[in-house]
């Protein structure tokens, strides 16, 4: 909803690329873009192994686009479509995310829309998370935007997220990260409704599905990981993604015989 993606080569350097053009509505904003370079300078700086990389921004008759890495694969959302992930396949791929989406952190960028079709999975299994930025950038367009799409993907926001909190904390997109875990062991994602306003209503205020009411199998252990991980208030979930994820590691390693 934020933005529209192409596939092209940059031709000076002959290389695929992958272009991300902001929503039109974004020109409606005459002061837009000069927060926009600002944003995307500071995505831009962002090097670590597992975020896909922003190679140049610009705009194209005052519409703003960025120019990132082309990732040949798919997406995480997609490889777990058939249901849940190998626990080693969900270290495997989650592991690496975490520590890239902590580095972030620590350069002081939140993400703000992590979900698991923003991890892209390169033809050689090698994990990427991609679209940081995106949303704040989107948050910085015209009121007009900001009041017809919500900021953020409500089956995987958190609750203050989800509240219009102005003082976001990493703790948002470790929540998020936390639903993205949630799914992969799971199935499903936590909380389901027929409108986006009722499935955020329900990251609100509904008490957390319990993993084991719906899949018996899930060891006890990891399903405190995953409560502690979704937890309404931020200062009860992991500080770091990281810690998470060794969480979880540790969960199954206790169950194993």
């Amino acid at each position: 909803g934020m933005a529209t993606i192409y596939r092209a080569t940059q031709q000076r350097l002959g290389r695929v690329v992958a272009i991300k053009m902001l929503h039109p509505v974004f020109l409606q904003d005459t002061t837009f873009l000069a927060r926009f370079e600002r944003e995307a300078q500071i995505v831009a700086r962002l090097d670590h192994p597992h975020i896909v990389p922003v190679y140049d921004f610009s705009d194209y008759n005052g519409q703003p686009y960025l120019v990132m890495k082309y990732i040949d694969g798919t997406t995480l959302k997609m490889a777990q479509a058939d249901g849940p992930l190998p626990p080693a396949e969900i270290l495997r791929l989650l592991t690496p995310i975490a520590d890239a989406l902590d580095y972030a952190h620590r350069q002081g960028v939140l993400h703000r829309d992590i979900k698991p079709s923003n991890i892209l999975l390169a033809g050689d299994g090698t994990p990427w998370l991609t679209d940081f930025g995106l949303a704040r950038m989107a948050a910085l367009g015209s009121s007009t935007l900001s009041g017809d799409m919500m900021l953020g993907t409500p089956h995987y926001i958190s609750p203050e997220q989800a509240l219009g909190s102005q003082n976001l904390t990493a703790a948002t997109d470790l929540y998020s990260f936390g639903v993205v875990l949630y799914e992969l062991v799971t199935g499903r994602v936590p909380f389901t409704g027929d409108t986006p306003y009722a499935i955020v209503h329900a990251h609100i205020y509904d008490p957390l599905p319990a993993p084991r009411s719906i899949n018996p199998n899930i060891a006890p252990a990891v399903e405190a990981v995953l409560v502690k991980a979704l937890s309404k208030e931020p200062a009860q979930r992991y500080p770091t993604a990281a810690a998470l994820i060794e969480a979880y590691r540790a969960a199954l390693n206790a169950n194993q015989p």
